[in-house]
This record gives C-alpha cells, sequence and structure tokens, in this order.
C-alpha cells in the first residue's frame, strides 16, 4: 500500500491517512463512483487501528471526496464540498422502486421488467449505481420505505408498480424533503414530483377504432383496478370511443381483471357465460389477453374466427401466443430510460424543474384481430 507515515510530522495519523487517500484520488488510483476498500481492509493494509482509519475517512467524507452508503460501504466522489457549486457531493446512487402489484413479484411482472432494463441501462451510461427495491403492498413496510430511503441517502428514485393514495403520499413526504423522485405511470399533483406517462387513453381509443374499422359491433371489454391511474386512462380511453362510434357495451360483455393472466382467464370465462358472446374483446392489458385466449380456447371457439382479441402494452410474451397478439405498443425501456435522465437531471441540477413527459404508443398489428 502507498503512504508512509511520518512520526516526526506534527500531524496525527488519521491526518495523514487522510492526506494519503486524498493524494491517492487525486492521482486516479480510486475514481469518482468506485467503493473505496472496507474499514477493516484500510485499517489492515494501513497497519492501523480501525479508530485511527474511520477518523480519517469522516475528514474526506466532511469534505466532500467520501460518500457512504450504510450496508453497502463508502464511495469516491471526487468532489470536494468547497469546490462544488450548490454544497455537497450529489450521491451516485439511485433506487429504482418496485411497489409490489398485488404482491406479484418482479419477475411475474414482465412488464415493469422491461422499463426496469432501460432505466438500468440508462444508469449505467450516466455513470450511476442503480438497485432495485422491490416493496410488498403492506402498510407497515410502505411507512417503512421513506425512511429508508432518506437513512441510505441515495441520490433519489423512480417508482413504478402499485402506486395509489397511500404510496402517493410516501413520495410527497420525500419530495418535500428535496430528494428527486420520479414516477412512472402516475401523475403526482406535488410541484416537486416529475411524472414518466404513457399516452393510455389515446392507445385504448385507437384499438377500439381499429376493431370497429374491421366491423365489430358487439364488443367486450376486460378491464382492471381503476386504483390504477394507468388503467383509468385505458378505460378513459375505451369509453370515449364506444361514445363516438355510437356502440353499446352490454353489461355481460364487461369484466374485471387484476391485470395478470390468471385474472384475464376468469375475466373472460365471465363473459362467455353470458347467452352470446361478443366478436371482439379488448383487454386492459396484454397479460389479461393472454389468461383470455386460455379461455377462449377452452370454450371451443377460434382466435380470431370466433372472436377477435386486442391487447395493451407490447410485452415480449404478445408475439410468441398463438396466434400472435395484436396489441397497443408501449416504448417500455424508453419509459425507464426517460426516467432515470430526468432523475439525474434533478440529481445534478436542484433547480433543474420537474416535468411531466407523456410518451407515444403504437398500434401493432398481428394475428389476433380479423375482419367479422
Amino acid at each position: 500500500m502507498d503512504g508512509k507515515f511520518d512520526k516526526k510530522r506534527p500531524m496525527l495519523f488519521y491526518q495523514q491517512f487522510a492526506d494519503i487517500i486524498r493524494e491517492q484520488i487525486n492521482r486516479g488510483r480510486y475514481k469518482p463512483g468506485e467503493y473505496i476498500p472496507s474499514e477493516r481492509q484500510l485499517s489492515k493494509d494501513f497497519k492501523l487501528n480501525r479508530m485511527t482509519v474511520r477518523k480519517g475517512m469522516a475528514m474526506l467524507i466532511e469534505e466532500g471526496l467520501l460518500q457512504p452508503f450504510r450496508g453497502r460501504g463508502t464511495f469516491v466522489t471526487g468532489y470536494p464540498a468547497a469546490k462544488r457549486a450548490g454544497g455537497p457531493p450529489r450521491p451516485k446512487d439511485i433506487g429504482y422502486v418496485f411497489i409490489k402489484d398485488f404482491n406479484f413479484p418482479l419477475s411475474k411482472n414482465p412488464y415493469y421488467t422491461e422499463i426496469l432494463e432501460g432505466a438500468e441501462a440508462e444508469a449505467s451510461k450516466l455513470d450511476y449505481k442503480f438497485f432495485l427495491m422491490s416493496v410488498d403492498y403492506d402498510e407497515s413496510k410502505l411507512r417503512d420505505l421513506a425512511s429508508r430511503i432518506i437513512s441510505d441517502k441515495i441520490g433519489g428514485a423512480v417508482f413504478v408498480g402499485r402506486l395509489d393514495d397511500k404510496v402517493e403520499d410516501i413520495i410527497t413526504s420525500l419530495a418535500k424533503r428535496k430528494i428527486p423522485v420520479v414516477v412512472i405511470d402516475r401523475y403526482v399533483p406535488y410541484s416537486g414530483v416529475s411524472a414518466v406517462l404513457t399516452d393510455n387513453a389515446k392507445g385504448a381509443y385507437d384499438a377500439v377504432n381499429y376493431l370497429y374499422s374491421l366491423g365489430h359491433r358487439e364488443m367486450g371489454f376486460i378491464t382492471g383496478p381503476g386504483s390504477n391511474q394507468a388503467v383509468q386512462e385505458r378505460i378513459d380511453g375505451f369509453e370515449k370511443a364506444v361514445r363516438e362510434l355510437k356502440l353499446k357495451v352490454r353489461d355481460e360483455f364487461r369484466a374485471e381483471s387484476d391485470l395478470h393472466i390468471h385474472g384475464g382467464y376468469l375475466a373472460m370465462k365471465k363473459i362467455l357465460g353470458a347467452r352470446k358472446h361478443p366478436t371482439a374483446v379488448f383487454a386492459i392489458n396484454d397479460e389479461a389477453a393472454i389468461g383470455a385466449m386460455r379461455a377462449i380456447h377452452e370454450k371451443g371457439l377460434k382466435i380470431p374466427k370466433d372472436i377477435s382479441l386486442v391487447g395493451f402494452d407490447d410485452i415480449e410474451w404478445a408475439s410468441h401466443t398463438m396466434p400472435a397478439l395484436t396489441t397497443i405498443k408501449i416504448y417500455k425501456k424508453e419509459i425507464g430510460a426517460a426516467a432515470v435522465k430526468k432523475l439525474t437531471e434533478q440529481i445534478e441540477d436542484k433547480a433543474a424543474l420537474p416535468v411531466k413527459n407523456v410518451m407515444p404508443v403504437k398500434l401493432i398489428l398481428r394475428e389476433s384481430a380479423a375482419h367479422v
């Protein structure tokens, strides 16, 4: 290990230790964004007791050259606090906070997994460390979430998943503490929170109009929980198209799902339990549509000969169903990247204004919808 300690120098050993680490940072041995060895390892390398190392580290943390993160170690900022405009260095860790949707893990949520991939790639590109915080939708765990984010001193967080009024309160509390937050698929009406949204209403509107153009007049609708803002926007788009086209959707042709495959299956079984069935069904998302496919097949009906089907999201599975699913494409990786880009802008510049960014959608034509 580089660095020698001089007993004749008026500086104490912890001050000399801090000088050596500072010089190594300046020479590039430890680069900004990298974690340095543990206190235990540094104590061994420099042949110093841990209290001396700890005091030296505390000096560098106070200067802003180092930033500790509880449970993960200490990384190099490379920026002394006195030389940075706007105060202390900004942490280079950002969180992807996933509130479990009906307690389904992220691995069973292909929609959010693709958003995560885009977010993680953008964080790496911008030289930010990115980590997942997956939280059950449980009142006590939600209460602990804000405290965890604050105590870990992360730079900011992207929120996705089951975002309702309870979670919105947590998001607002973080923003009030000047912690940058970006929310995906929900607009939080607080001035300090950015949102990356999808044009959900237009996507649903386009889906209904497409089915209408194929000659369908008896349409079914697999909905989802209205507490989900994105779902409600899709419901609004569906209803707008129905009004404009002067269609009447029978009550028995409507059923709610939980946004997952089994929920879509149960919803479609309910619709097929009516005396007659619709000629086409619009499903609130692709997972519900995939579940609906199973129910249609079990009934002995064929897609699209007997029932046309349109989904929403264009998850990876959608192109591999039999038949391949016609759907509304959401640019999920781009959404994740946009959220991280905005978050890092707010971390680097506290004066950066929060934004509401609405991403476009596109109708993807495959084999699950056809003319009557």
